[in-house]
Formats: C-alpha cells, sequence, structure tokens
C-alpha cells in the first residue's frame, strides 16, 4: 500500500533537537517499540526506528538499542511479560528500557531528560497513569478503581533494568499470569508487575496523552493513507437474531447504517420486523456455524458485486462508518487481511495458546482471506456452539499463518468503560453493548459527527440479492 503521503505527515512532526543536554546517555536505553508484521504496521515501526536514530545523531549521541518486537518470532510479545527474559538477557548493561507503540511520538532528548532524574538501581516503572472510574468488564470488574494505575501504551511507559531483571527472575520461577484471557495489555502488565514486586506505577505528565511542547512522547492521531475507501468497496454483515428484531435493529437502522451502504441482516428468522433478513443457524452460545454461514454467504456476495472488504458487526454494534473506511485506505483488500481488537486465550501457554480478534468490537477481512477461510476442510466448525471469533478469527487464521492486525480504535465494550484520557487519545471505530446505555446518544455523541459525509440511503435498507 502507498504509505508516502502518510510518511510526509509524520516527517512534518520529528523532533528538532534543541540545545539542552542530557546526563544519560541514549545507548544506555532499549527501546522496544509493539510493533506488528503487516506492511502498514510494520512501516510505521521502521519509521520510528530510524526517526529515534536521526535524533540521536543530531544530538551526536550514540544510537539507543532499538527492538522491533514483530521481528523476534517471540509468542504473545504484545502482552509484554514473553520479552522480558529476552530482554534481560539480550541487553544486561542498559539502564532503561522504554516500551511503546508504533505510533508513539518519541522527542529523544526530552525522553533521556526524563528517565536521567531517576535511579535504575531502584525498581522503578513510569509513564502516564491511567486509572478506572469504575469496575469495568473489560477488568473483569476488579475493585482496584483509583488507586491502581496502569500506563497508558501509546505514550510509552519505561522501566528500570533492576526492576526488568527482577520480573524475568519471577517468570523463571513460573510467576507470570495464567489467567485464560488476555484483554487490556496494560491494565494486565500493571497486575503482574504489582503482584510479583509490589511496586507502582509513577505518573509522568511528560509522557503525554496529547502533544504540548514539553512532552517527551505522546500517541499520534490515525491519518488515513490516502483518499477514503468508498462505500461501494465494502459489504456489512449485521449478525442478530428473532429476539433482537424489534429493540436492535430500528437503532442499527437510525445510525450507522442510515446512511447509502451494502448491507445484509443475518438472523435465524425473517419477520414483520426484519423481512429482509438471510436466514442462518442459531445457537444460544458461541455462533460458530452462525458466523461461518455469514461467511459463506457473504462470499458469494463479495465474488459477485467485486467487493474488496467484508465487516462483521454484530446487532449492538455502534460505530463511524466513516473512521472504519478511512483505517482501511492503509490496507492492501489483495491481501489476506483481518482487522480488528486483539485478544488472546492462554498466551502464557507457548503450544496452544493464541491470540484472536473479538467479534464485538467488529471484524473487518479482505475478500481473498474471506474465500480463503471457507473452502472445504479450512476452517469448518468444530461445534455449532464453537466461539465463533475465538476460532474462525483466532485459530484458523493461525492455521492460515494471518496474523490478525490490533487496531487500539476498535472496542469490545462501552466508552464508560475506558478511562477519559484512554479514548482522549485516539477516534474511536466501534464501541460495543447496549447496556445501561442510550445507543443512539451513543452514535450522536462519538460518531455522528464524522459520519455525516456520507450520503443517506434512499430505503431504510439496501439489501444485495445473491
Amino acid at each position: 500500500m502507498e504509505l508516502s503521503t502518510h510518511l510526509t505527515f509524520l516527517a512534518c512532526i520529528s523532533f528538532i533537537a534543541n540545545t539542552d543536554t542530557s546526563t544519560l546517555e541514549s545507548d544506555k536505553v532499549t527501546i522496544v517499540i509493539l510493533s506488528q508484521k503487516e506492511g502498514y504496521n510494520a512501516a510505521h515501526a521502521d519509521y520510528l526506528k530510524e526517526n529515534i536514530y536521526e535524533q540521536a545523531d543530531a544530538l551526536e549521541k550514540e544510537l539507543p538499542h532499538i527492538v522491533l518486537s514483530h521481528k523476534l518470532n517471540i509468542k504473545g510479545s504484545w502482552t509484554i511479560v514473553p520479552l522480558l527474559t529476552y530482554l534481560s538477557g539480550e541487553f544486561p548493561d542498559v539502564e532503561w528500557f522504554f516500551f511503546c507503540l508504533e505510533n508513539t511520538v518519541i522527542r529523544l532528548e526530552k525522553l533521556l531528560d526524563v528517565l536521567g532524574k531517576f535511579n535504575s538501581s531502584q525498581d522503578v516503572w513510569m509513564g502516564y497513569a491511567l486509572y478506572d472510574r469504575e469496575p469495568t468488564i473489560i477488568h473483569h470488574f476488579a475493585q482496584h478503581t483509583k488507586k491502581f494505575k496502569y500506563p497508558h501504551i501509546a505514550s510509552g511507559f519505561a522501566m528500570s533494568v533492576t526492576l526488568l531483571k527482577s520480573l524475568s527472575k519471577q517468570i523463571s520461577k513460573g510467576k507470570e499470569s495464567k489467567a485464560d484471557f488476555s484483554i487490556d495489555v496494560s491494565y494486565e502488565f500493571a497486575t503482574f508487575v504489582l503482584s510479583n514486586t509490589g511496586v507502582k506505577l509513577i505518573h509522568v505528565s511528560k509522557l503525554c496523552i496529547v502533544s504540548a511542547s514539553d512532552c517527551a512522547t505522546y500517541p499520534r492521531f490515525f491519518h488515513s493513507c490516502s483518499s477514503s475507501v468508498t462505500p461501494k468497496n465494502i459489504y456489512f454483515a449485521v449478525k442478530t437474531c428473532a429476539k433482537f428484531h424489534l429493540d436492535r435493529i430500528p437503532v442499527i437502522k437510525k445510525s450507522w447504517a442510515k446512511y447509502d451502504l451494502n448491507i445484509g441482516y443475518f438472523s435465524d428468522a425473517a419477520d414483520k420486523n426484519l423481512r429482509e433478513a438471510y436466514i442462518v443457524p442459531n445457537t444460544t452460545k458461541g455462533h460458530c456455524a452462525k458466523t461461518y454461514a455469514i461467511l459463506q454467504q457473504a462470499s458469494k456476495i463479495l465474488k459477485r458485486r467485486n467487493f474488496d472488504w467484508l465487516a462483521i458487526v454484530d446487532d449492538d454494534t455502534i460505530f463511524s462508518v466513516v473512521r472504519l473506511l478511512n483505517l482501511l485506505t492503509c490496507y492492501n483488500p489483495k491481501h489476506l487481511v483481518a482487522i480488528g481488537e486483539r485478544y488472546g486465550f492462554r498466551i502464557w501457554d507457548r503450544h496452544h495458546g493464541y491470540q484472536y480478534l473479538t467479534g464485538g468490537a467488529g471484524v473487518v477481512l479482505s475478500a481473498p482471506l474471506v474465500h480463503l477461510i471457507i473452502e472445504p476442510g479450512i476452517c469448518t466448525c468444530p461445534s455449532a456452539t464453537t466461539p465463533d471469533d475465538m476460532h474462525l478469527f483466532g485459530l484458523c487464521l493461525l492455521r492460515l499463518r494471518v496474523e490478525g492486525v490490533h487496531s487500539p480504535m476498535f472496542h469490545q465494550a462501552q466508552p464508560m468503560d475506558y478511562p477519559y484520557a484512554y479514548l482522549a487519545s485516539q477516534e474511536p471505530i466501534s464501541f460495543h453493548r447496549f447496556w445501561s446505555v442510550d445507543p443512539k446518544t451513543m452514535y450522536n455523541d462519538w460518531f455522528a459527527e464524522v459520519d455525516k459525509v456520507l450520503p443517506l440511503a434512499d430505503t431504510p435498507l439496501k439489501h444485495t440479492e445473491l
């Protein structure tokens, strides 16, 4: 995919060194970029690496050590814990490890100045501290709330070599978490640090959530790679069932689905509230057979209409069509691509653990991947009630050697389940569930303004016949 426009923008925000000097030498720092293999994401990780080197040269300093996690081939490296033993052995003589994402902007001299104010011989870690206002589903309704701080990873966080080595020793003793699910890496890693060392995160405001002149780091907002993908290139499949036709489907049709889109509703029945539904099997849990049937029917539609993308969403998923289309400008629909929010299942299990894209946040698949998944014997469901996202967008992708792309703009939960600062540093694409919220208000508050550039549909539904 062409990235020249995007990288030109990045060049405009590159750091210009000032004349101050730092007491910490840059070669005493290892910067770990939690990167991904997909071309667009890997290109940004490479750009960040080269930008840091350019800053070091401008400062006439030694180059810092930089690690791109996707090149290490360490299973589950995105959860951070699997990286610690490797980092401890590979970089024993550095003083600090700084972890960030591929979209983190780093002003090297300011970062060195921040780190130089702390003693690396002590157990220290620092970042922009987040906390829960109330127990949330993504944190298993834990009661930590404001007393428990965890870092905003897109702003980056730093850890002293002393603390990292201590954690590495705990891992060697089998003290790593054995939780079944990895949902929020930042929160779960902070829990791991606290439970094994008792060390709490130090809030450092110069590791920012939005750009300011004194920031050492901050997350870069997403910018599309080219003009928006047209809605004509994507097919939306809404997964529903008869009991939700009356209360959920009208919300969908009056929010994001009111625009001129290619949409199909897939349900266990076609009734007076949704006469145009495609009929697919339904179960009370798991839904693997249902989602597989959607993929089968959608594959035919994609081929017939020459669509590039398939978006599968629940009937209680609210999202911005425009932001989704902008994101897709950065990916090649001719490749095998799956995009969504990444979860993990037993990542600590080196043999059987795996990652998957969680369905409630919405999952987007390139047409070639859809066609491949439904080929006989490739991804057939073990049972009708097998968890659909874990199997089809996890184990199946693993079998096909396709690594799902994680985008933090997809959200499995509601806005109230995330810290304000976390949402303020991004442009969300989706939220999920209608519990205790007005979904129409949620759409209007988060997505309506950006979506208003889309033309409205002439009829309530634009149904695509096979």
